[in-house]
């Protein structure tokens, strides 16, 4: 069971989603240029976040993962390069080792994806991936598997649909001024050699206390999961962010088939904004 592995995807990726209901089934959110001034991320930030697995008495941290962005202008289209490492905790290596490392590449203008590059190391579990995404929104796939199995394909997209990293960075900078409490709307992504959708549903402003950094007023949006060996597919996933322009993501938490998952930030550096989303 890739437990850690799925709970990080959902943790900063906001994944494996998988929409169920048919009233977003036609729901994909546009996408269109952002001025520089109001990304809500810049060159340099780095976020770390923490995951939990809680069954009965147990509550105890599993690992981690540390998020980078960086701005390139090499002459061509100028684009944001981001990376991510996924490590479990050293007492966790004897049961489960992870060790994942991911790369992508998108436009600075729109946030829309250029690559990804994903190298998937779960006990003896491997995997890679590489996209090219395409104008025409088709995507050349390339997924490796155990043994140097090689699958080569072409895939076709939607304008909202996104690999992992450059959803992350997408998502923070949707405006949600706006909307209104129960307010849907829709993105999709691809992984391996597969492509699903996935639908946020807005939840309005709560209060959220993370042990050891304080109290902050988040965003909250509820997100149906995939059914599956970790998930049962029958919850909604809930995921508080920060309601300032940094817009990151604070504490996620699911019910497991056994037990519960929770991710918190744990350390952020290089913000663009003022926090002042903490309260206290």
């Amino acid at each position: 069971m890739r437990t850690l592995y799925n709970l990080f995807l959902i943790t900063f990726l906001f994944l494996p989603f998988l929409g169920k209901g048919q009233e977003a089934a036609n729901i994909c959110f546009p996408t269109k240029d952002i001025p520089t001034a109001q990304l809500s991320f810049q060159d340099g930030e780095s976020l770390t976040f923490v995951a939990y697995y809680t069954w009965g008495l147990v509550n105890t941290g599993v690992g981690e993962l540390t998020t980078t962005v960086r701005y390139k202008d090499q002459g061509n289209e100028p684009y944001f390069e981001a990376t991510a490492a996924v490590k479990s905790y050293s007492f966790f290596d004897i049961f489960f080792k992870v060790r994942d490392t991911y790369q992508a590449r998108f436009r600075a203008s729109n946030l829309t994806p250029l690559y990804f590059y994903r190298d998937i190391s779960e006990g003896k579990y491997t995997i890679k991936n590489r996209f090219n995404f395409n104008k025409d929104h088709s995507i050349d796939v390339q997924v490796v598997r155990s043994g140097n199995r090689v699958k080569d394909t072409i895939m076709q997209g939607k304008p909202c649909t996104f690999d992992l990293m450059s959803l992350l960075y997408f998502t923070r900078n949707i405006d949600t001024s706006t909307m209104k409490e129960q307010e849907l709307f829709s993105l999709s992504f691809v992984i391996d050699e597969e492509m699903h959708d996935l639908y946020f549903r807005y939840m309005g402003i709560e209060l959220k206390k993370i042990p050891g950094l304080g109290t902050f007023r988040c965003k909250k949006f509820s997100v149906s999961l995939v059914a599956g060996v970790v998930f049962s597919g029958k919850e909604e996933m809930p995921i508080w962010i920060s309601d300032d322009d940094n817009r990151i993501p604070i504490w996620l938490e699911s019910p497991t088939v056994r037990g519960k998952v929770s991710a918190r930030i744990a350390k952020f550096e290089g913000l663009k904004f003022p926090l002042t989303s903490k309260v206290k």
